[in-house]
């Protein structure tokens, strides 16, 4: 599923998967306190995040909601 997102988004987003028991510092640093997460990051700052599984429609929809349809 990740991998259809990032074809989905390619040349708009890094799109990376994040294992949360490996990298306990990130899940702290973000506040993630449920997965799946999903975080939509720019310049180090959460523009916004959801939680909860998704369809890729759903995720590539929301990502263009908050990020705009150009990527600005």
């Amino acid at each position: 599923m990740v991998r259809e997102v990032a074809r989905g988004l390619a040349g708009r987003a890094a799109v990376v998967q994040v294992n949360t028991d490996d990298n306990p510092r990130l899940s702290q640093r973000f506040g993630i306190r449920g997965i799946p997460a999903v975080l939509i990051i720019r310049q180090g700052q959460v523009l916004d995040s959801i939680s909860g599984s998704r369809d890729r429609n759903s995720l590539i929809d929301w990502f263009n909601r908050v990020v705009g349809q150009k990527g600005q």
